[in-house]
């Protein structure tokens, strides 16, 4: 994903995020996991941020909704188990609040947001990779 793309992407994101009230930390990533934006919009708790790209970082790695993610998680699927395997000592939020950013070629990366309810920061997030 290139840097423009991101900016796009945060701006669109960020626009959702001010229109909502909602003070939250966002990130996008890259397919592998790498950071490429990071924002805070207004006053969040210092963890969200990390929050933030561990959503993201389990959503690009596996093209998933990080809600998805949760659920296989809660559920105790072995499919769950071998995803946090590959992504040992990285950050990894299995929590809702981000989506995989796709385009033609398919999925480019992820963007997480932390600080609103679950439900918001997925609706923030889905805001930002519609921008795509």
């Amino acid at each position: 994903m290139d840097k423009d793309t991101a900016k796009r992407i945060m701006a669109a994101a960020g626009a959702k995020a001010t229109e909502m009230g909602k003070p939250v930390c966002i990130a996008i990533v890259d397919i592998s996991g790498a950071m490429v934006l990071f924002e805070r919009f207004g006053s969040t708790a210092s963890y969200t941020a990390a929050i933030a790209e561990g959503k993201a970082t389990g959503s690009a790695f596996t093209g998933r909704d990080s809600a998805m993610l949760e659920r296989m998680a809660a559920d105790g699927s072995p499919v769950y188990d071998a995803i946090a395997g590959q992504l040992s000592g990285r950050r990894f939020v299995p929590r809702q609040g981000a989506v995989p950013i796709t385009d033609a070629s398919g999925v480019i990366g992820a963007i997480g947001v932390s600080g609103a309810t679950s439900q918001e920061d997925e609706d923030i997030a889905r805001a930002g990779a519609a921008a795509v």
